[in-house]
């Protein structure tokens, strides 16, 4: 469908953040422009003052692309942005909010799209069922490190992954990583998403991402549904938001997504003893490597009971400036041996999927 929204109500909006995705933005806008739906879509398009040609880029295609993108320009020295934890999610909700669509998709701009129809399926289904409020699907994911890629996540691991009618259950699996959601295969109602921004700012400004506090939230306006086939690729980067080189960065990254599940837990009366275990152990080896043990005393005063013979031992050679110096460096070490191992593996797609 031709058309033009500089004179045409969009009834999608394409939420897109960017920051130094230079080597994939292109791929990503291509694979947006690409879709063939009946209705009109826009992009907006938010940039994150990229350093490495990103922001060019993104000039260069909402120039020749007016009629689809709309471009906004962000500076890194934005009042407000301070007081988020993440930059990405600052740009995130900046961004959604000049969303003009009655639904919103969601993407970023190290993803792309392999479908050419996920935006017309998508819509076909929330127009369907006013009962739903998230449509998603299953994605495949490429290690640029290493190049594997691996199709059809979700369908890999039936065991683990699962539809579950009741939201307090699904809101458990969401937070435990069991019941998988891409951001870059949801689509939803802007307005949800908009309302769900509003009501939970101070959330959103304390936590690494603001995904799992909005699929969680979701769940109070419908029902979600998981489209079987593939329709994005989720990249894993060497640096990002929520992967790095660095075991320091990807810990406080790790260790502030573990502090979202524990309150999303509190908030829907859910049990959290697993995510509180992984909260001790993240957050004993980011004392190490930060020499910041302010969080880690607190949660050894308020409930050494559930520091296991392992923890405890970490937590006491951290009190002391040789053995924790000592402990930093296996851990660092064994941190390099466990990616180098991972980088390592082949992965080969399953019977039917593409290669």
């Amino acid at each position: 469908m031709d058309f033009d929204i500089r004179t045409e109500e969009p009834a999608v909006s394409v939420c897109l953040i960017t920051y130094n995705h230079a080597p994939y933005i292109r791929e990503c806008l291509d694979s947006i422009l690409a879709q063939r739906t009946d209705f009109p879509f826009e992009i907006c398009l938010g940039e994150d003052e990229s350093t490495d040609g990103t922001r060019e880029i993104c000039v260069e295609y909402a120039e020749k692309h007016p009629d689809r993108i709309r471009l906004f320009l962000r500076s890194q020295s934005e009042p407000g942005r301070g007081a988020y934890m993440s930059q990405g999610v600052y740009n995130h909700i900046r961004t959604m909010e000049a969303c003009r669509g009655k639904y919103m998709a969601w993407c970023d701009g190290d993803d792309a799209w392999i479908d050419p129809q996920k935006l017309q399926k998508q819509f076909d289904a929330m127009e369907s069922d006013p009962g739903l409020s998230l449509v998603h699907s299953d994605f495949d994911k490429l290690d640029e490190i290493s190049g594997c890629r691996i199709d059809h996540v979700c369908r890999r691991r039936p065991g683990d992954y699962r539809q579950n009618p009741d939201p307090d259950l699904l809101r458990y699996d969401i937070i435990q990583q069991r019941y998988l959601i891409a951001a870059s295969t949801a689509f939803m109602r802007t307005r949800d998403a908009l309302e769900i921004s509003r009501e939970n700012g101070a959330v959103f400004q304390s936590c690494p991402m603001g995904d799992v506090i909005t699929w969680c939230e979701l769940l109070d306006h419908g029902s979600f549904l998981r489209l079987e086939e593939s329709t994005s690729i989720y990249r894993i980067l060497p640096e990002s938001d929520s992967n790095s080189v660095s075991a320091k960065h990807k810990l406080r990254f790790t260790n502030g997504a573990a502090n979202l599940g524990i309150m999303l837990g509190e908030r829907y009366g859910l049990p959290m003893d697993r995510v509180r275990e992984n909260k001790i152990k993240h957050c004993n080896r980011y004392a190490l490597l930060s020499g910041d043990f302010s969080e880690i005393r607190a949660l050894r005063a308020d409930a050494d009971y559930r520091f296991s013979l392992v923890e405890s031992c970490i937590y006491h050679a951290g009190r002391w400036s040789f053995p924790r110096a000592a402990a930093r460096k296996i851990f660092e070490w064994r941190y390099r041996s466990n990616n180098r191992q991972f980088n390592r593996k082949k992965v080969r797609p399953i019977p039917g999927s593409r290669s």
